[in-house]
């Protein structure tokens, strides 16, 4: 491993999303293409749980549903760990939980948080990843998000072994949808069990890029580029963040093939916000056109300054485990509302194709990423 970081994962539902794609198989993938780790996705987890357990009940919001049988298939999931040498980093996402008023929708965040727990100690795993609740029935009070968090963060302490709260920002957060944000609730938990996820597509969607437009790139922020944007967004980061509480780091990039005009569309007939559609479809790798170039010479269309942010969090002093999370499915659009003529090619080959091989695919191009990223932050002083 390099000083760079200290132990490199990468996600399982960034493996492949087809059914065929069984965790097991993801798994593997992820092992053989040389990390050490792996970041669980829930999902996947109970996916495997429904093919092992014909009529599987999913967890509700309460955390209710067939607990048993998903510890079982959790602990089968550990012994496979073991046998390849690897290890759960995270279990992800843990979401729409904080900032309630209504006290029973608070309750049932908790026993679903409860269940949650019971699969991390199966699991071997002692992270919980909580992203920003896109919500915007919650309360924007900070002191009452971080009373929620510091409860959770409460009982994931008393744990046997205790567990650690990784809170990320999402981009399409209702009231925490940048770093700076996620800090601000931090401070006010004041946990040590509580900490960071950051991740790269993340502070460039609020600080950099903006997929709506014709460029890319976020416009007219208070008279500033988007350059200087992001420029003074990562040097307050760097001069800001205790190293402590960054518990770890996603990776990934973000591609411009699509139109604006079509990613808004899709996202109003998904209902969501433009930011999240973006990034469940259009999160290559970093150098993607170079580990994973296409036969038709296109481009992924890759964009964003990721070694910049990179060199950002490097630079508060924190070392520690980078994961890489991507996602290029692509559901729902054609050629024709791509940029270049390269999209059929995404349409078809994306990660819900029905092939056994794109696991591994998308896991060997994460690691030759990870090193050329390395060198690259190397190459730079960092």
């Amino acid at each position: 491993m390099s000083d760079i970081t200290t132990a490199l994962a990468y996600s399982t539902d960034s493996a492949g999303m087809h059914p065929s794609h069984t965790l097991p198989i993801k798994l593997r993938a992820i092992a053989q293409a040389g990390f050490s780790q792996a970041e669980l996705a829930f999902p996947d987890l109970e996916a495997y749980a429904e093919q092992e357990c014909p009529g599987y009940r999913k967890l509700d919001e309460h955390g209710h549903g067939d607990l048993d049988k998903l510890l079982q298939v959790a602990d089968k999931v550990r012994k496979l760990c073991d046998e390849l040498r690897i290890s759960i980093l995270a279990v992800h996402p843990f979401s729409q939980f904080e900032g309630y008023e209504d006290t029973g929708k608070r309750a049932s965040g908790f026993e679903r948080a409860a269940a949650w727990f019971k699969v991390l100690k199966s699991l071997h795993c002692q992270m919980l990843q909580v992203g920003s609740t896109p919500d915007t029935s919650t309360s924007s009070d900070y002191d009452v998000i971080a009373r929620d968090l510091r409860q959770l963060a409460d009982e994931a302490a008393a744990q046997d072994p205790p567990i650690r709260i990784a809170y990320e920002m999402w981009a399409w957060g209702a009231h925490v949808n940048t770093w700076e944000h996620t800090w601000e609730v931090c401070k006010r938990v004041d946990r040590p069990n509580f900490g960071l996820c950051l991740d790269t597509f993340q502070i460039c969607a609020r600080a950099y890029a903006d997929p709506t437009s014709d460029d890319g790139l976020l416009q007219n922020t208070s008279q500033r580029s988007a350059n200087t944007q992001l420029d003074s967004s990562l040097s307050a980061l760097s001069a800001t963040l205790p190293p402590e509480k960054i518990f770890y780091f996603q990776i990934s990039d973000g591609s411009r093939t699509v139109r604006p005009d079509a990613l808004i569309k899709s996202a109003e007939e998904q209902g969501i916000s433009p930011l999240y559609a973006w990034s469940n479809a259009w999160r290559p790798v970093p150098f993607m056109d170079i580990v994973c170039p296409r036969d038709d010479k296109e481009s992924w269309g890759g964009y964003l300054p990721v070694a910049d942010v990179c060199q950002a969090v490097l630079k508060t002093g924190w070392r520690g485990p980078w994961s890489y999370e991507v996602s290029v499915l692509c559901v729902g659009f054609t050629h024709s509302t791509m940029t270049s003529t390269h999209a059929q090619v995404f349409y078809e080959e994306d990660m819900l194709k029905e092939d056994v091989d794109v696991p591994a695919k998308w896991a060997k191009a994460a690691k030759e990423a990870h090193e050329l990223l390395v060198k690259q932050l190397k190459e730079g002083g960092s």
